[in-house]
């Protein structure tokens, strides 16, 4: 399961938004003939006597199995922080976040709006799940019918007994410090060596453009004060670059290989770029690339 995280400016959609109006996407079942296989979507507005309001935090699941005009939407609210119903124009929060849940092997989204995802999360079910009640509990499809069951979850909580959050005076603190955060040239080096090698990596076919780029070194600023520090060190790099790059990575197909123009066989290449992930051409990076001391 990946989390992908857009950025507060900066994983489908069977969801209830904390909206004042609500959003439903669901799944109407075709004929069999028919060459429609995306979730058909319906918005809905309900009168309330506030004025509607986007939530801070909007979780969005199967986003990518919606058509290119719901998914640019969801590019648009997170560019213009506005969302467009027939008789009204909600916004959203200045501090907003928008968490959009895929299923491993699920489609791609959109390319613009994956273009505009600062981060992304894997979380193999091998790891458990610890917010679920009972921890011995199969974890069926999400598409069956115990989907429909409701399992509350329980908010960890900090040895005081208050939940663990961070306020809107922690958040702007972040921001302030992750702004002063020093970036020696040594380690600016080894940033820009890590996105060179990996636009040049024989398995990788695109994905690795400027935008990336310009949030691979946000995310490094950010993490230092996160992890008490007032500069950044080639480990945090490295975390920042196995969170941007995996969702972003289009991986090359055998026939796109580089070597076959200077005679390379095409099944040697298959067997070369057989089972090639994202991950694994970070990995290869992050080994290739040499860490300043």
């Amino acid at each position: 399961m990946r989390h992908l995280i857009p950025l507060l400016h900066k994983p489908y959609i069977d969801i209830h938004l904390a909206f004042n109006f609500e959003i439903q996407i669901s799944d109407h079942v075709q004929a069999p003939d028919s060459d429609r296989n995306v979730a058909d979507v319906a918005f809905q507005s309900q009168p309330s006597p506030i004025e509607p309001k986007i939530a801070d935090v909007v979780i969005l699941k199967n986003l990518e199995l919606a058509n290119d005009d719901v998914q640019i939407q969801a590019l648009e609210l997170i560019r213009t922080k506005r969302l467009f119903t027939h008789t009204s124009v909600v916004t959203a929060p200045k501090a907003f976040c928008m968490v959009i849940i895929q299923s491993t092997g699920s489609p791609r989204l959109n390319k613009h709006l994956n273009d505009h995802i600062f981060l992304s999360h894997s979380h193999d079910i091998e790891d458990g799940f610890i917010n679920l009640e009972n921890a011995s509990e199969v974890i069926e499809d999400d598409r069956s019918s115990s989907s429909s069951v409701v399992h509350r979850s329980i908010p960890q909580r900090s040895k005081d007994g208050i939940g663990v959050t961070f306020s809107e005076a922690d958040i702007q603190t972040l921001v302030k410090e992750s702004k002063n955060t020093k970036v020696t040239s040594e380690v600016e080096c080894y940033l820009q060596n890590i996105v060179t090698f990996l636009r040049m990596h024989r398995a990788v076919d695109g994905g690795i453009n400027s935008r990336s780029t310009k949030y691979f070194k946000r995310l490094v600023t950010c993490l230092a004060p996160l992890s008490g520090l007032d500069y950044v060190t080639p480990s945090l790099v490295a975390i920042a670059a196995r969170k941007v790059y995996p969702h972003r990575i289009i991986l090359t197909v055998p026939e796109r290989d580089r070597s076959l123009q200077y005679g390379s066989e095409l099944a040697a290449v298959k067997a070369v770029l057989e089972g090639v992930t994202p991950e694994a051409v970070i990995e290869d990076v992050l080994t290739a690339v040499e860490a300043p001391l």
